[in-house]
This record gives C-alpha cells, structure tokens and sequence, in this order.
C-alpha cells in the first residue's frame, strides 16, 4: 500500500534525523517552511510530526519549535501482567491469615494513604501471609474494602483467593483497572510486633487500589513487607514499533 503524503513526509524528517541532517538538540524547519517543501497543508504537517512525536524523535512547544530530542527511535521495553495476580503476585504456596477484622472510619493520617476525605468508612481486614508450613511473616496487609462486601470473610477459600476475586464472585463488582503505588517507610509499632521485627524498621510498602468503571476504589490494600522478606521479579520484552 503506497503511504499516504503525511507518511511520506514523516519518513523524509526521520531519516534526516538518523542521518544527522538535524542533530540532536536541533529545530526542524519551522511549520510553514515544511509545508512550502513537501507542498503539503498544515494539517497534513503536523499528522507527520505526531509520528514522530510519538516515536520519541521530537518534541514539540508552542513558541518554541520543533526540537530534535533523539538521533534513533528509542528502544521501548514493555512488562505484561497476564492478569491482577500477577500485579506483584505471591508465590501460589502463601496463606493469609486474618488477624484483625474491624469496621473503621479514617483518620487524617490513613485518609491520606488511602486518597480518600477523613471519616469515609471502610471495612478493614488486617492479615499476615506466610509460605505454608512456615512461622514467619513474608508481609502484613490491610485490606479496606467498601462496607457492603464485608461478608467476603465467610465466602469458602477465603484465606487463598485474592479478595478482588472473592468480590467479583461474591457480588458482581468486576475490576476496571489498579493502580500499584511502591515506596520505603518504616513501621509502625503494631506492623513490627505482627511481623517480628523492631518498630520503625525500614520495609517496602505496596499499595494496590482496585478501581470501578467509575474510577471509584472500592478495595485498597496496603502490604508491608520487611527487609529481606520479599523479591519481586518483573520480565520485559522489546516491544515493536510501526514505522
């Protein structure tokens, strides 16, 4: 298929690129100037440079220019997460075990990890998980789930199914979309006495919300895990690009 005018002139401004024709750190011609060469509309123009916007070449600022940011397409690695558990999994041979199971309205500082107003409700499960057959904690997690899918905690396979599958089943609420937020902090005196380890000791904190159609969480789960207690391997591959 023969490409159309906008293609043609995306192609011709790449391999001017590639070619050092315009260095990095340089300015294409301006829109006009690209316009009279290639004998082509402004809208066809910039349908060109939006390829090259896209493929990382150029960067484009309202009086500024067009500015040249890359002499190569930039080589893109993308992570696919087959499904939510695979969203910074645990090993198949974990259990949960529950240890607090509570009716809370947020303070101040859990409004602010949860990004929710002060005193909404939430119904809170606070768990340990451990490799089955061992002692030791690999996290503590606290799950806040919207009041109304409280009874999760009766559903069979409770402590071995992820609870956003327990709600899908349980109550029709499917997951839109999550969101993986992933910082250092150090614990709290209750976290620690559950986990075995010194207050305020350093541990990774991931937190997962679980988003409606609406964009509304309506589970949000905050795992603590210690020094030492937890790997997270995530695999890459090139992903192509159309030129």
């Amino acid at each position: 298929m023969k490409n159309t005018l906008y293609q043609q002139i995306s192609k011709a401004l790449s391999e001017r690129i590639f070619q050092g024709q315009y260095p990095l750190g340089s300015y294409l011609p301006t829109e006009e100037k690209l316009c009279e060469e290639f004998h082509a509309s402004h809208h066809t123009v910039r349908d060109a440079l939006k390829i090259l916007v896209d493929k990382g070449l150029i960067t484009r600022r309202a009086g500024s220019g067009t500015k040249v940011i890359a002499a190569q397409e930039p080589t893109v690695f993308a992570h696919v997460a087959g499904d939510l558990r695979h969203l910074f999994s645990y090993p198949q041979n974990t259990v949960r075990e529950n240890q607090i199971v509570e009716h809370v309205s947020t303070d101040a500082i859990l409004s602010s990890t949860l990004l929710c107003p002060v005193g909404t409700p939430w119904f809170r499960i606070g768990a340990l998980r451990k490799l089955t057959g061992s002692d030791q904690p690999l996290c503590w997690t606290d799950f806040y789930l919207l009041p109304r899918y409280s009874e999760v905690v009766k559903l069979k396979n409770h402590f071995l199914t992820p609870v956003h599958e327990q709600i899908e089943s349980g109550y029709g609420q499917r997951v839109e979309s999550a969101t993986v937020n992933i910082g250092l902090v150090r614990l709290t005196k209750e976290v620690a006495f559950a986990l075995g380890v010194a207050e305020n000791s350093p541990a990774l904190r991931i937190i997962r919300r679980y988003l409606d159609a609406q964009k509304n969480a309506f589970e949000i789960t905050v795992s603590y895990h210690p020094e030492g207690r937890y790997d997270c391997e995530l695999n890459f591959h090139r992903e192509l690009r159309l030129r």
